[in-house]
């Protein structure tokens, strides 16, 4: 879908002239689609919309009107299991218009051993630009994932003047002495995901707190992240060092649990 017309791929392009492009002018979003049914849509597209206006990006267009785009895309196969991709690019040149484009995209699963045994990250010393922004300048993120991929890893966790921040594609949270702690959201992208564990988490016996992370990993018994497509995530090793005991800890396994209770009472599963 390009501005609210159904193309084929082939001609759905941007021009290597566009100015929007070398100055990353534009902001983007992932939602993940279950058997037709998308997750926390209509909070997607409200944060498309709010990181647009940060950059002063007028789209010309409201959650509403996106969405029936969005239900268009999705008549093509109504039974489908994908990643629904936004991506909104800015006008730079007199009289042109803004793109707002979504595509179908392969929904990105994880082996099952993550889940149960933890994954593998690694650090990459950078900072998201205007981190509460989901816009289009990504080249910190794609180097740490690139990073994460050369050894054999699934995430590169971002740090900044001594503290943890996020994941390349992931929110990150810690478990330091029984308490469940997350970066401010002010300092990262609070990702729909994150969100919800939040709220999940509200009236367990672990709540999350925010608050600066310190990079020395020693201090922290857990360590998960969460995205769209991988909800919970736990992370038992970074950088070759353990976390915790380099078992997947109770504290992230009740997130793991009280996420995977609520998606399906979400989604009807």
């Amino acid at each position: 879908m390009v501005n609210g017309e159904r193309r084929i791929v082939a001609d759905a392009q941007i021009s290597i002239f566009n100015q929007a492009l070398l100055s990353s002018f534009g902001v983007y979003e992932a939602v993940k689609v279950e058997r037709g049914q998308p997750f926390y849509l209509e909070e997607h597209l409200q944060r498309l919309l709010q990181s647009a206006e940060m950059l002063e990006l007028s789209l010309d267009v409201d959650v509403a009107t996106l969405a029936r785009w969005f239900d268009e895309l999705n008549q093509i196969d109504s039974y489908a299991t994908w990643r629904l991709t936004i991506i909104a690019v800015g006008s730079v040149e007199a009289g042109a218009k803004p793109i707002v484009a979504m595509r179908a995209e392969a929904l990105r699963t994880y082996p099952d051993q993550f889940y149960r045994d933890g994954a593998k990250a690694v650090l990459y010393e950078g900072q998201r630009a205007l981190p509460a922004c989901k816009s289009l300048n990504t080249l910190v993120n794609f180097l740490a994932r690139r990073a994460a991929t050369q050894v054999g890893a699934l995430e590169g966790v971002l740090h900044h003047n001594g503290y943890l921040t996020e994941g390349a594609r992931s929110n990150l949270f810690t478990v330091r002495q029984g308490q469940l702690v997350t970066p401010p959201a002010s300092v990262v992208l609070s990702g729909i995901t994150r969100d919800i564990i939040v709220q999940v988490m509200q009236d367990a016996a672990f709540p999350v707190t925010e608050a600066m992370l310190s990079t020395d990993l020693s201090l922290y018994d857990e360590l998960f992240i969460s995205s769209t497509s991988m909800h919970v995530m736990p992370i038992t090793q970074i950088d070759g060092q353990p976390i915790g005991t380099g078992q997947v800890g109770p504290i992230t396994r009740l997130a793991m649990k009280r996420f995977a209770t609520h998606y399906r009472q979400v989604m009807g599963k």
